[in-house]
């Protein structure tokens, strides 16, 4: 009979670490985009063999390294709120489905950020049916995302009362900095877009403001597991056991 080893698999976390790694990222992706369009300026790439550096790099466009960082910022604060709403129950305490809803909302982010689906089926769909908007609500999808987010809000303003400050503070925080970007500056690049103005440098400060608002959120998850001396054990079992 084969000896089987029961070893759990354990991964140290450092908060600094993780953080500082996020934030490059983040700068990354604005020094791209600053580059391409400053050569796109410059040089006019956008009609050279070179233009595939500028779609790559680009805010403005779709399935490209900004659009990969920001998906898997999503997708990774979704999951750390997923192994809190576990752990919750454990602790009795009664936040655990807050913490789920936040889990599976922010998948449902991660997922819409990375198949555009405010913008291809939301934002065509009302397009479609009640006509192109003008000015500030040029981009039609926030008369649906914006009752949503004050619904939403509305919602988690108790479990916000009920963490510690320094929890319920940072997290107000992160959704500031998002919300100013995803719609705040949104909406200022509907109306330069409405009236054909360069939005290069109104997409460059949204989408910044929209990862490091999904920064300071993973930051400050990644505080409240450590704080709470969560752990995540990883045993992989197979049912056909050796025999």
């Amino acid at each position: 009979m084969q000896e089987m080893l029961n070893r759990p698999v354990e991964v140290a976390v450092k908060l600094p670490k993780i953080t500082r790694f996020l934030g490059a990222a983040v700068a990354l992706a604005a020094v791209g985009h600053i580059v391409v369009h400053a050569l796109s300026f410059l040089f006019d790439i956008t009609n050279t063999p070179f233009v595939g550096i500028f779609l790559f790099f680009s805010m403005g466009q779709e399935a490209n390294l900004p659009t990969y960082i920001s998906a898997l910022n999503l997708l990774l604060s979704g999951v750390l709120c997923g192994i809190i709403a576990f752990h919750e129950p454990k602790l009795k305490n009664r936040l655990g489905w807050h913490w789920a809803g936040l889990s599976a909302g922010l998948v449902l982010m991660s997922i819409d950020e990375a198949a555009k689906i405010h913008e291809g089926i939301v934002g065509v769909f009302l397009e479609m049916s009640i006509g192109r908007g003008t000015g500030i609500f040029y981009y039609l999808w926030y008369l649906v995302y914006i009752p949503i987010v004050v619904i939403v809000g509305f919602l988690y303003f108790p479990f916000l009362k009920c963490l510690p400050l320094r929890y319920s503070a940072r997290f107000c925080l992160a959704a500031s900095v998002f919300l100013s970007g995803a719609i705040g500056l949104e909406m200022l690049e509907s109306v330069l877009k409405y009236a054909q103005i360069n939005t290069a440098i109104s997409m460059l400060f949204e989408e910044t403001l929209e990862m490091l608002g999904i920064v300071i959120l993973i930051h400050t998850l990644l505080m409240y597991l450590s704080e709470r001396r969560f752990a995540l054990t990883l045993n992989f079992a197979n049912s056909n056991r050796d025999k």
